[in-house]
This record gives C-alpha cells, sequence and structure tokens, in this order.
C-alpha cells in the first residue's frame, strides 16, 4: 500500500475510531496547470500542486463532510468534524454509501500530460489557426489549463480504489471586431487527438461569419445548434436527471419515468469513458462507474443514483454519487443521420446559434428558461446564411425543446467550457423546430 493510501486509510480509520457510522476518504494528488491569454499574447502562467482530502462523515443519519489538506492536522479535524455531525439534524433521505468490495476498471490517464513542457505552444497553434481563418488583425483570448490526478479512496464500508485522471483542455474567443466573435474548444483526456488549431480555426471561421451584426427579431424559428451551445442544453438535462433535483422538484423530469419525452431519434447516456475530460472508474462513494442509458429512443429510462437516492427509488445505484448529490460525469448524445449540411438546406428560416450563456430557469419544474446565444448568430433563408445578427434571448421549455429535435448529426464534438458547457459532453449539431427567439429586456 502506498503511503499516500496508508495516510487517507488512517483518516477513515480516525473517524471510526471516534464513533462515526461510515466514513469515506478520498485523497486526490493533484499537479495542475493553467495558462491565460488575451490580445493574442499569454498574460500569465500558473503551475501547481495540490493535496486535498476529501472526507464524509455519518453518525445515525447525520452527515457532514470536510477536507483536509497536505494531511495536516488530521486528529484536531476530524475531532471537530465528529461534532459537527453530533450536533446537525437527521437527514431523512440518508440511505447510507456503498458497501462491498469492488474490482475497477484500469486507469485511462495519460502521464505524458504532466510532461508537456511548453504548453503555450498549443496556444499559440490555436491563435495562428484563428488568424488564417480571418487575418492578423483579430484579438484572440482564452485559457489553457492540463490536469493530472491520483486519486485514493478509502470507505469504512469496503470500497478502496486508486485512479488517474488527466485532461486538457483549451477554449479561445477570437474578435474580428466588438460584435464580431467565434469561440472554440478542444478538449481531451490525452495529448494523442488534441488539436489545438481545431479550436482556432472554428472561432476563427464564426467570427469571420459575423460581420456586421444585425439586432435580431422576435419569432418562432427553427434553430441549428453548434455543439458548444447543445453541450450546454445537455448539462441541463442532465441536472435534471439527478435524482437529488427529481427529489427536491427541480426537474422536468419527476414522475416520467418509462414515459417518452423526445422523439425516437434521441437518445442521451453519461459515460465518463477514456476519451472525455471527467474520465474515472469509480464515483464519490466507490461504486464503480459505468455507461448509463438516461433517454433511450426518446424513452425516460433511469435517473442518476447514488446509493441513497436509489433506496429511496427502490433501486440500485447507478454510480454517480458526488460527495453531495448524484450527478452525471460526462454525457454524450447519440450520432444522428445528418450532416450539417443537410441541415442547413432542411432549413427554410431559421437561425444557427454558436454559444451561449447566462442560461436561467424561471421554474425547474416545469423547464420554463431563456439563454443567451453569443458570438456568431446567423439568419437562415432557404437553406443559406443571409446576415448576421446579435442582441437576441431563446425563451421557451425546455422539454419542448426536447420534443421539437428534428435532426442530429453524424458529426460529434467533445465539448466542455466552464461558462456554460459542464459538465462535458459528446456533443452533436441539432436541428429543432419552432422555438421560441424573444429581445433581452
Amino acid at each position: 500500500m502506498s503511503e499516500i493510501m496508508a495516510k487517507t486509510e488512517e483518516i477513515m480509520k480516525k473517524g471510526k475510531a471516534l464513533g462515526a457510522d461510515e466514513v469515506i476518504a478520498t485523497t486526490v494528488f493533484g499537479e495542475y496547470r493553467q495558462l491565460r491569454f488575451s490580445n493574442n499574447q499569454i498574460d500569465i502562467g500558473v503551475a501547481w500542486d495540490d493535496y486535498t482530502t476529501n472526507v464524509l462523515l455519518t453518525w445515525q443519519k447525520r452527515v457532514v463532510a470536510t477536507q483536509i489538506k497536505n494531511f495536516q492536522n488530521i486528529t484536531p479535524t476530524m475531532e471537530q468534524l465528529f461534532k459537527l455531525a453530533k450536533a446537525s439534524k437527521e437527514n431523512p433521505m440518508y440511505g447510507g454509501v456503498v458497501q462491498g468490495k469492488f474490482k475497477y476498471a484500469k486507469p485511462m490517464a495519460d502521464k505524458s500530460i504532466r510532461d508537456v513542457e511548453n504548453p503555450s505552444e498549443y496556444i499559440y497553434e490555436a491563435i495562428a489557426a484563428a488568424q488564417r481563418k480571418i487575418g492578423k488583425n483579430i484579438d484572440a483570448g482564452g485559457i489553457l489549463f492540463t490536469k493530472y490526478e491520483q486519486v485514493f479512496l478509502v470507505s469504512s464500508e469496503g470500497p478502496e480504489g486508486q485512479d488517474e485522471r488527466s485532461a486538457i483542455e483549451l477554449s479561445i474567443r477570437a474578435f474580428a471586431e466588438r460584435d464580431e466573435s467565434g469561440h472554440g474548444v478542444e478538449c481531451n483526456s490525452s495529448l494523442k487527438g488534441f488539436n489545438p488549431a481545431r479550436a482556432g480555426e472554428k472561432a476563427g471561421e464564426i467570427a469571420k461569419m459575423a460581420k456586421n451584426p444585425k439586432a435580431g427579431k422576435t419569432g418562432k424559428f427553427d434553430i441549428i445548434f453548434e455543439p458548444l451551445f447543445w453541450g450546454s442544453m445537455l448539462g441541463a438535462y442532465g441536472m435534471m436527471g439527478s435524482a437529488f433535483f427529481v427529489l427536491t422538484k427541480m426537474s422536468v423530469f419527476a414522475d416520467k419515468m418509462g414515459q417518452k419525452v423526445g422523439p425516437a431519434i434521441v437518445t442521451i447516456r453519461d459515460n465518463p469513458g477514456k476519451y472525455s475530460v471527467s474520465n474515472r472508474v469509480f464515483d464519490d462513494e466507490g461504486a464503480p462507474v459505468k455507461e448509463t442509458v438516461f433517454i433511450d429512443k426518446g424513452v425516460l429510462k433511469t435517473y442518476f443514483h447514488n446509493t441513497s437516492t436509489a433506496k429511496l427509488f427502490k433501486t440500485q445505484t447507478t454510480g454517480h454519487a458526488g460527495l453531495v448529490q448524484p450527478m452525471p460525469w460526462s454525457l454524450e448524445m447519440d450520432a444522428g443521420d445528418m450532416t450539417k449540411d443537410e441541415m442547413f438546406e432542411d432549413t427554410k428560416r431559421g437561425l444557427y446559434v454558436t454559444n451561449t450563456w447566462y442560461t436561467r430557469f424561471q421554474n425547474y419544474a416545469t423547464g420554463d428558461f431563456s439563454t443567451i446565444p453569443r458570438d456568431g448568430i446567423f439568419l437562415i433563408e432557404n437553406g443559406e446564411i443571409k446576415e448576421s445578427w446579435k442582441e437576441i434571448r431563446l425563451s421557451d421549455n425546455i422539454l419542448n425543446l426536447l420534443a421539437n429535435i428534428a435532426g442530429i448529426s453524424k458529426e460529434r464534438m467533445h465539448v466542455h467550457w466552464w461558462g456554460e458547457a459542464d459538465p462535458p459532453s459528446l456533443s452533436p449539431y441539432v436541428l429543432a423546430r419552432n422555438i421560441q427567439i424573444t429581445r433581452p429586456e
């Protein structure tokens, strides 16, 4: 047993010795780098290592959690945590954590990510790609982030495992002029297949198309969603697929198990697989993760569960335990049979939207929401882009949006962006009919 695993087990045993019912200790040793750039130049670069142990402790259905940094002050921290548990109120929904020993899949991390000598080269490669699309006179900015984590989990209820997780992510926005911008992202768990030029080309291409935007009009439009935009929508569906949000009446999927919620072309699953920047082999309880079909051919098949919510729903955990609530790790929407060009050809009057922010729900239970498209927004008439728009808001219902999907592309992109597209997703282009567009007030 490694020294880190031994120290993690020490924390768990300390909690049990104090009288806790269950204790899970998870130590993450992370190596991180972040480079931020603007005006085509790197502004700041930072690199840091971090030892953090997340601790979950329960006593008589009281559930508390804390963090321990660098294995410092273990005894006083655990004593204080146990006192907090005894002073807390009982959680009537708590049903325990997963029990037993498990055999986990082999970790999927790429060790070469932590050994990159000059990550700034990726940024300049992306900027150069954007410039090839627009010209030298552009303003590009964004972030490059890398992580390599070693994870050590010990549970008093049996699970014990080690994992390694890696990711490299680039986000770039390119401006031709103030209101002429495009956004591209490139995400991967491995350096193999990571292509920063692809993100730069996407950002540059959209910014070039977004020349001289006009104030948009209101009404109902057919809409083609860029994968980055649709990734934000997938995140909203995934959040509402959490059994916690169903129990708290903050989900449109409450009481819809086994019912049709979208057309037959729609299948959404969670899969924190090898390619994903959220790759992992176990959840925060120590349950093995697996591919989980959430919506199958338009029919709601499951919620995302931890052990407690699974007991309330009289089912089994799906391996989606976070420390606080179950959550999806990495969403995938199955590919369709259309090309992007075919979507344009099929659109008589509509919009092509490439990115969004400020997605807000007026009513989580009913699904009424609005979001603000940004970067390139384009009016389509008879399959062709006629003009660039700005200053519109998409204001509709998220179930209505799902039900009105008329086309899904063969092409998919792995997207993640901290501003909106979270959790990560494998997202296609999506064509939806009769979606309401309003103007910001």
